[in-house]
């Protein structure tokens, strides 16, 4: 398996290339080169594995063996899953009227990124201890929108990366979408009324929205034979939204501040992969759309590509309003506590489960409630907080801030200069 770049100006590389580089060099992301195909039979087949099963057999489609073995792949991703709070390692919760809340959130930080970090840093040290190198990780925090910028200005620098081996593991990286193809079949094969049906019945799949990462991952689902409708729900940050409804992407004034924070979101930098798959691999249309939004801020997209996105996604924005009031309903039909980013996936279901009772449906849950008190709080509704979560809400967190106005990246490359200079004067 190679992969290549959705803007088409690098070479390709392998699984070892993509997980170590994240961005390519022309700025674009990778993406496989041949996205495998599926039939009915297989996917009959794999209906019964466990959720760790699954992405064992996803994996060893996108990573070589000559990589790594079939045997050290396995075992990487049952050490990654080895420290997750459930048996399952991801949960389908069924409610009553039809929904279906699948669990992300158990591993160690109660979010849905643990399933694909867990296992991209297994890969990592994989590599990085055979060839017996280092890696310097960048990745965002606070808001997205800010500090991806310069984290894509020292990319962009090939010799500076190259310098100091510039790797990012936020969901730029092909490994953590990879593993994030496993959710959506595992919804599929939990919620299918039925495997034995020709053709094999569809469920729709409901994805809370921000970066896009778990969007593209339900994307390649549906590439590769899952019989899957996708619905991309996001908070008032509506350029997803917009793009799929009226091809406006394009920033609004400034990001709004919701009560699913991780969804505050402008720069939705995965929808670059979503372009790629539903253009047919375009990477110049995909280059021109990206250079000019990144350029003005906004672009409209291609007639024939916003065509083919309406057609193949289903989308609507939820308002902190709607988000409180699925909150509460949850909780008064069933006693279920939902976080503030998985009520946006739940909002979708109340509003269409009474006109589409027969849907077979599954929200996705990208993380714990326990993470949100001020939103439980806010849907006046109690939390019960466990002495595991309060010890984390005390730790001592160490950090260098990051002033409006200062030149960030030139700040990182500072930072950087000094760990390197660090991590080199200390003896073999």
């Amino acid at each position: 398996m190679r992969y290549v770049s959705t803007r088409g100006g690098a070479g390709s590389v392998d699984f070892e290339g993509a997980l170590l580089s994240g961005y390519a060099s022309d700025g674009g992301l990778f993406m496989p080169q041949k996205i495998p195909a599926l039939d009915s039979a297989t996917l009959r087949k794999w209906s019964s594995f466990s959720y760790p099963e699954l992405v064992k057999q996803l994996c060893s489609l996108f990573i070589s063996p000559e990589l790594i073995p079939e045997a050290e792949l396995n075992d990487l991703i049952d050490r990654a899953f080895s420290r997750f709070r459930h048996k399952d390692i991801v949960h389908l919760t069924r409610l009553e009227k039809g929904l279906n809340v699948l669990e992300l959130w158990h591993g160690v930080t109660y979010a849905f990124k643990d399933l694909s970090l867990s296992c991209t840093g297994q890969f990592l040290q994989y590599f990085l201890k055979k060839k017996k190198k280092h890696v310097t990780i960048l990745v965002a925090e606070g808001n997205s929108d800010e500090i991806d910028e310069p984290i894509k200005e020292l990319f962009a620098d090939e010799d500076f990366s190259r310098r100091h081996n510039l790797m990012s593991l936020n969901s730029i990286n092909w490994s953590r979408i990879m593993v994030q193809i496993a959710h959506f079949f595992y919804a599929y094969f939990r919620c299918a009324p039925s495997m034995d049906a020709t053709p094999l019945p569809v469920v729709e799949v409901v994805v809370p929205t921000g970066g896009g990462g778990n969007l593209t991952a339900g994307c390649l689902a549906q590439k590769m034979g899952l019989p899957i409708d996708l619905v991309a729900v996001v908070n008032d940050n509506d350029v997803v939204h917009r793009a799929i409804q009226q091809g406006d992407f394009s920033l609004s004034r400034s990001v709004k501040s919701t009560l699913a924070s991780a969804m505050d979101i402008q720069e939705p930098y995965n929808m670059e992969r979503v372009f790629w798959l539903f253009s047919g691999s375009d990477s110049n249309l995909v280059r021109s759309v990206m250079e000019e939004f990144y350029s003005a801020k906004k672009v409209q997209l291609p007639s024939q590509l916003q065509k083919k996105l309406s057609e193949g996604l289903k989308s609507c924005s939820v308002s902190d309003e709607e988000i409180v009031q699925a909150m509460r309903r949850c909780w008064q039909d069933n006693r279920y506590l939902l976080c503030p980013h998985s009520a946006t996936a739940v909002c979708y279901h109340y509003k269409h489960s009474s006109r589409h009772p027969n849907t077979s449906r599954c929200c996705l849950a990208p993380a714990s409630p326990v993470k949100f008190e001020n939103a439980i709080l806010k849907a006046d509704l109690t939390l019960d907080i466990s002495p595991e979560i309060r010890k984390l809400k005390d730790m001592e967190t160490r950090s260098c801030a990051l002033k409006r106005g200062d030149d960030w990246a030139k700040l990182l490359r500072q930072q950087i200069e000094a760990v390197a200079k660090q991590r080199n004067s200390k003896p073999s």
